[in-house]
């Protein structure tokens, strides 16, 4: 099992990141977090591309989660990285759910982990394809 599900778009960061968060909308989840890694960096004298972190939630899966098993939370949000690759190109990556719940023993939580990993797999193949033109 893979821990991410990535695509190349060939765009600008920008624009990566406004259709991330349309196609995140899209299937459900929200925006709980928006980190610039790249300028978190510098202001420690190191120097990384551009480099940004989508923290998302599904609610209703999370509150699955949460009821089947309290502390799930560590585990959220579910990240997607928007980066800016040599070649002019960005590249998104979002963290499979399905993933990060395996730490769990708990049916409930995998089966919401499963239903997480469709929705995240949906973001990043299906709704960023209309721009996809290198496939990672």
């Amino acid at each position: 099992m893979n821990y991410h599900f990535s695509k190349t778009l060939n765009t600008s960061l920008e624009e990566a990141i406004s259709q991330v968060k349309q196609a995140l909308k899209q299937e459900g989840f929200g925006v709980l977090t928006e980190i610039d890694v790249s300028g978190t960096f510098q202001k420690h004298g190191l120097a990384l591309h551009e480099y940004k972190i989508i923290g998302a939630c599904h609610p209703s899966l999370a509150y699955r989660a949460i009821q089947a098993e309290d502390k799930a939370g560590v585990f959220f949000p579910c990240n997607v990285v928007v980066q800016q690759r040599e070649n002019g190109c960005v590249e998104v990556s979002a963290a499979n759910p399905e993933s990060m719940f395996q730490a769990i023993d708990n049916q409930d939580v995998r089966q919401m982990a499963q239903d997480a990993s469709q929705k995240m797999q949906m973001v990043i193949e299906h709704h960023l394809q209309r721009t996809a033109l290198i496939p990672t």
